[in-house]
């Protein structure tokens, strides 16, 4: 299992990062490999999802999702439910440092089901983290 932690210092306040992450929704409209969000079911604090995500050359690939997420806490918790992988999990903490600067503490682990699917996702998991993270920051400079 591959797991990753990735601190970051952001010009934006937590809440507004919060919130920017927890509108899953909105993600096909900046996420480069997102094509489509569904939302199958949506309680308080929970969401069940499904993620379309196509690169190139590869079929788009559905990854069903439980979402739990604390407001207070500013914290987004994933659970992987359904998909080609094995497993996946993902936290998400913003902390504020000031009311325009904050941190943002993402954690990911995650398993394919085959060995080489695995190996090559690995190999190329630091150039998606850093796309993903700087397409949730972008958005947030576009939302000012």
């Amino acid at each position: 299992m591959k797991n990753s932690i990735r601190e970051e210092v952001v010009n934006h306040p937590a809440n507004k990062l919060f919130d920017i992450v927890i509108d899953i929704e909105s993600y096909p409209e900046y996420i480069p490999w997102c094509t489509r969000m569904v939302v199958n079911e949506r309680k308080d604090n929970e969401i069940y999802a499904d993620m379309y995500v196509q690169y190139k050359f590869i079929l788009a690939q559905k990854f069903g999702s439980h979402v739990k997420f604390d407001r207070n806490k500013l914290m987004i918790e994933t659970n992987y439910i359904e998909g080609p992988l094995k497993d996946l999990k993902t936290n998400w903490k913003f902390e504020e440092i000031n009311s325009n600067k904050s941190k943002i503490i993402f954690k990911v682990n995650f398993e394919f089901k085959n060995f080489i699917h695995q190996k090559v996702a690995e190999t190329f998991y630091p150039l998606i983290e850093n796309k993903m993270i700087q397409s949730f920051k972008e958005r947030a400079n576009i939302l000012d």
